[in-house]
């Protein structure tokens, strides 16, 4: 696995910066990151951990890094990476999302995050074994190493940082009222069987968004990077070099 932090080779080149989703960590954008560190000045992963508020954690990722940026980020970190693209526009070369909305939270939310906080606090690893299936494509669910590996990032996720990330996606900012502004490329991925972020809620943001493209990864659900992980790899390295972007 690739450090967690920046080991830059060429000012030209972009860092790709990595932001990953709730209770998650670098093993999220691993692959991808691997297979593009020959072509990029270094790879930077985002902390998401530490901070009470999405823009907190956007700030912090751009403070920790400089010059031109790429991403790639997953879920919650896809909230966090448009906040980036708000903060610095023009820092920013290209953008991937990933299984991600940019709504703001709704009147139903808040009850639901709690429960989920309450559960997590009482027994993290029981918290974990329970979650992961149910974000799993359903010929997923079945694969014992994919639900392995989910189960032991999520258990490896403090209970407080969980309920840290839960609590700022309750004051999430409305991205719809500045995604139109973007100047630079988006793609959005998200597989045909996400439940939380569909083809739907993509194309939506997609619309809003000057230069924006979704793809629909089959046999997948919202851990989509984990689920398809060669296939996403080889979408986003081949769409940053059909852009001209790497």
């Amino acid at each position: 696995m690739l450090p967690a932090f920046t080991r830059l080779k060429e000012r030209t080149m972009p860092i790709l910066v990595t932001v990953h989703g709730i209770m998650s960590d670098a093993r999220t954008w691993a692959p991808l990151a691997e297979a593009l560190y020959p072509r990029l000045a270094g790879v930077h992963v985002a902390d998401t951990t530490r901070d009470a508020t999405l823009e907190e954690m956007a700030a912090r990722a751009l403070t920790a890094t400089e010059g031109p940026l790429i991403v790639a980020a997953h879920s919650m970190g896809g909230r966090v990476a448009l906040e980036m693209g708000r903060q610095a526009p023009a820092r920013i070369k290209a953008m991937i999302l990933s299984s991600t909305g940019a709504e703001p939270a709704g009147p139903g939310e808040p009850a639901h995050r709690q429960t989920r906080i309450d559960q997590a606090n009482a027994d993290m690893t029981r918290y974990a074994r329970d979650w992961a299936p149910k974000v799993l494509a359903p010929e997923n669910r079945s694969d014992e190493a994919l639900l392995a590996r989910v189960r032991a990032m999520v258990e490896a996720c403090p209970a407080e940082v969980h309920e840290r990330q839960n609590r700022a996606l309750l004051v999430r900012p409305d991205a719809f009222a500045y995604i139109g502004a973007f100047n630079f490329p988006v793609l959005l991925i998200t597989g045909e069987h996400d439940h939380l972020s569909t083809p739907e809620v993509h194309a939506g943001i997609a619309k809003a968004i000057p230069d924006a493209e979704s793809r629909v990864i089959p046999r997948a659900g919202h851990l989509l990077p984990f689920e398809q992980r060669e296939r996403v790899s080889e979408l986003v390295s081949d769409w940053l070099t059909a852009r001209g972007i790497l």
